[in-house]
């Protein structure tokens, strides 16, 4: 994965004119998505919050040890601008002060991997990080005849697992129903 790999996503595929400054280890963990698709949907969500403030991002990694094994991601610093969105009361509003993406995360209870986890820092400079939310994203070309099994990989876990479908959630506006998720407004 390289600069330009990000620039051809952020540019042609997602259509917008913003690239994250991601540095070596920062790319390798993208390089870890398992499609374009999963790296358009995380880059989105890093432009989602971008879009809500008038700061520039800063990313690095971190890694979580969770369930006896070590994930590397990407940690979004001080992304809690991106949970103050016009359509959430004041008192629901409000992010996290640290944020993780890490691609393809090992169910601690089925064998299976899950698209990308969200963790949840509580400090800017050295969190502990939370696991907040689990995420599958369906391609239309490759799951629209499997919806049925897709959705059954996630029965008997105890967590929720969201999922995203290429034809309906637009890879620069999903993350607003995890913002939502986190204020009340959706299901857990």
């Amino acid at each position: 994965m390289k600069i330009n790999d990000v620039k051809y996503i952020c540019r042609d595929l997602l259509k917008i004119d913003w690239i994250p400054e991601l540095g070596p280890d920062a790319l390798e963990v993208l390089s870890r998505c398992d499609s374009k698709l999963e790296m358009m949907y995380l880059l989105g969500a890093c432009d989602f919050i971008r879009r809500q403030s008038e700061f520039q991002p800063t990313f690095t990694t971190s890694v979580v040890n969770l369930y006896g094994k070590s994930y590397e991601g990407i940690w979004f610093f001080e992304p809690w601008f991106g949970w103050y969105l016009d359509d959430i009361s004041d008192d629901r509003q409000g992010g996290p002060s640290a944020l993780l993406f890490v691609p393809q995360f090992k169910s601690p209870e089925k064998e299976i991997t899950h698209d990308l986890a969200l963790f949840y820092g509580d400090d800017n400079g050295s969190p502990t990080w939370s696991l907040k939310h689990l995420i599958e994203i369906d391609g239309y070309g490759v799951h629209s005849s499997r919806r049925d099994k897709d959705s059954m990989r996630d029965n008997g876990l105890s967590y929720t697992v969201h999922r995203f479908y290429e034809e309906t959630d637009d890879p620069l506006d999903w993350f607003r129903k995890i913002v939502h998720t986190d204020a009340g407004l959706l299901p857990r």
